[in-house]
């Protein structure tokens, strides 16, 4: 491991320890490193301008989590590496705009699928039609700056804006082709495996 992987890999692991504190603190401890809190998130060390923001933080971890484990467990196969470089855009040769697109290339235009996909983030203002983190440590190095990282959170977002590059979109595809198709016939052993189970093996049920 290189030395900048290594200190990439530290500071999330202490980004990731600082919410877990949070939480057990019930949310007290974001305001207790207020001025580290502003500008991890805002880039801005004046952190009596976003102290409203700070328990917003604490529930929406709470329900990020949540969501996370118990609804939307296929998303966890996307965690971001803890060695990842920071990023404030998609990886050019997997990801290009989309020739649809009708906003600028640097807009979102009207879209904010990439924020609520999990559930609504606490720093989009929908209103304004903006994040409020962007460009932030926070937005570099975790999911909002490099999204999308991989073809199925396109699919699962339906992001209007991106596509795949074609020989990035391609070997993808055969691979979420074959995970779709070993799981079809995985769950058709076990449904098998459980008429089998429950019903007697007689020749007039399996012809019915």
């Amino acid at each position: 491991m290189k030395t900048k992987q290594l200190l990439w890999a530290l500071f999330r692991i202490f980004s990731y320890a600082i919410v877990v504190i949070n939480i057990l603190s019930f949310g007290v401890f974001l305001y207790i490193i207020a001025p580290y809190t502003s500008y991890f998130f805002f880039n801005d060390l004046r952190f009596w301008r976003y102290l409203k923001f700070y328990h917003r933080y604490y529930f929406y971890s709470l329900k990020y989590i949540h969501e996370l484990i118990w609804h939307k467990q296929s998303l966890i196969r996307d965690v971001l590496p803890l060695t990842s470089p920071p990023m404030d855009r998609p990886d050019p040769n997997q990801f290009h705009v989309s020739k649809n697109w009708s906003w600028p290339a640097d807009s979102c235009g009207d879209c904010n699928r990439c924020c609520t996909f999990v559930t609504r983030c606490c720093f989009l203002d929908k209103a304004a039609k903006k994040c409020l983190c962007y460009g932030s440590l926070f937005w570099k190095f975790f999911n909002c700056g490099r999204f999308p990282s991989s073809r199925e959170i396109v699919l699962y977002c339906g992001c209007p804006k991106f596509e795949t590059v074609a020989p990035y979109h391609q070997s993808t595809a055969i691979n979420s082709e074959r995970r779709q198709h070993i799981t079809k016939l995985t769950n058709n052993r076990d449904a098998k495996t459980r008429d089998a189970t429950d019903i007697a093996p007689t020749r007039t049920s399996y012809e019915q």
